[in-house]
């Protein structure tokens, strides 16, 4: 396993581990969580990449050679969250795992662009973990918007160093 694959792993099962313990009936959906999250990823990078993939349509489903989308993700996670209740407890831990997943990129190499010194993986790194603090202060009900808000602000603000 890369070094990528194994900080990765860990951040699952930070964010898996963190999501049982805020909502034990979580368990029960947390695998279709996981399948939902993994085709919204995927489906949200051909999309944005179609230009490529319609020229090469049999590399769709080739995830191994990279090609997901934090905002797919998202997305297909969060459906099943809504449908089933437990958003709200999907939703804490994620800017934890984020924090963790971006860890990865700076162990393959990945978005080394400098944001006021700190390599772009870096940065988000830092803002993720205080986006998870401020989600952690927040109230139930408002835990989505607060994420969902943050996240957004933190991908604007560095967008345009990556």
């Amino acid at each position: 396993m890369s070094g990528y694959g194994l900080v990765v792993g860990i951040a699952v099962v930070a964010w898996w581990s963190l999501v049982e313990y805020l909502e034990p009936k979580a368990k029960k959906i947390l695998p279709w969580v996981m399948l939902a999250a993994l085709v919204g990823a995927r489906a949200y990078h051909v999309v944005d990449e179609w230009g490529y993939y319609v020229q090469h349509y049999q590399r769709i489903w080739q995830v191994w050679n990279g090609g997901l989308s934090i905002w797919g993700a998202i997305l297909g996670g969060g459906v099943v969250g809504l449908a089933t209740g437990t958003l709200p407890a999907l939703i804490l831990p994620l800017p934890l795992a984020q924090a963790i997943g971006r860890i990865a990129n700076g162990v393959n190499g990945e978005f080394t662009n400098k944001v006021v010194g700190i390599p772009w993986w870096g940065m988000e790194a830092i803002l993720d973990l205080i986006l998870f603090g401020i989600v952690w202060k927040t109230k139930k009900e408002w835990r989505v918007g607060v994420y969902l808000a943050g996240y957004m602000l933190i991908r604007l603000a560095l967008q345009p160093y990556r």
